[in-house]
């Protein structure tokens, strides 16, 4: 059971960084950010079903972990998580 507070602090940090977006700039460095911010690394982060759900999160973590991910298929979640939330899970070592 992950730290609830952790994630959706996070969460909130990337779409607030999300609606001021300048352009051209990349989803990393937002995310890259968010996680300095809020000190995500390492953390036993709980993101309720945020990357799941239709938003700037999720449309973020798809830009910057899964541009190829195409979500026809894709019922069961396998390549979401295989192809945008282990890259994203490895880059800030959550637990």
């Amino acid at each position: 059971m992950g730290n609830h507070s952790i994630g959706r602090a996070f969460v909130a940090a990337v779409e607030m960084a999300a609606a001021r977006r300048r352009d051209g700039e990349p989803a990393l460095a937002i995310l890259d950010e968010a996680a300095e911010r809020v000190e995500i690394r390492g953390a036993d982060a709980e993101f309720d079903d945020s990357p799941y759900e239709e938003g700037a999160f999720r449309t973020l973590l798809i830009e910057a972990f899964g541009p190829d991910y195409n979500s026809d298929g894709d019922e069961d979640g396998d390549e979401f998580y295989e192809h945008v939330y282990r890259p994203f899970s490895e880059r800030y070592e959550l637990c």
